[in-house]
């Protein structure tokens, strides 16, 4: 699993994680998370092309929540329907407030 920061979309920050999100995977990121929203106004996180998703990948979340919370950064989490990402966040009841379709409508629901 791999995160990496996309180009920066006005004061919004894009993260995309790909690959696999598991608890040998999130470990190498978890520390880096601060670093990643540092002087960001939003953040995006994408974990469209993520092909497994658990309790690590809910964790990842959660940190990244508080990264941004200590920043004073509004977060989403892309997690398109029907994916397995979704529906852990869904089961977590971390949709409602969280999640969007789609990388467009998460991107805006962050703008300054």
């Amino acid at each position: 699993m791999t995160v990496e920061p996309l180009p920066q979309q006005g004061r919004v920050r894009v993260l995309r994680a790909t690959g696999e999100l598991d608890v040998m995977t999130s470990r190498s990121v978890l520390p880096a998370l601060p670093e990643m929203v540092e002087g960001a106004a939003g953040v995006v996180l994408d974990v469209s092309a993520v092909t497994f998703f658990d309790s690590s990948g809910l964790r990842l979340v959660d940190r990244l929540a508080r990264a941004c919370g200590g920043q004073g950064a509004q977060l989403r989490v892309v997690a398109p329907p029907g994916t397995m990402a979704r529906r852990v966040l869904e089961i977590a009841g971390m949709v409602a407030h969280l999640v969007e379709d789609d990388l467009a409508s998460a991107v805006a629901a962050v703008e300054p």
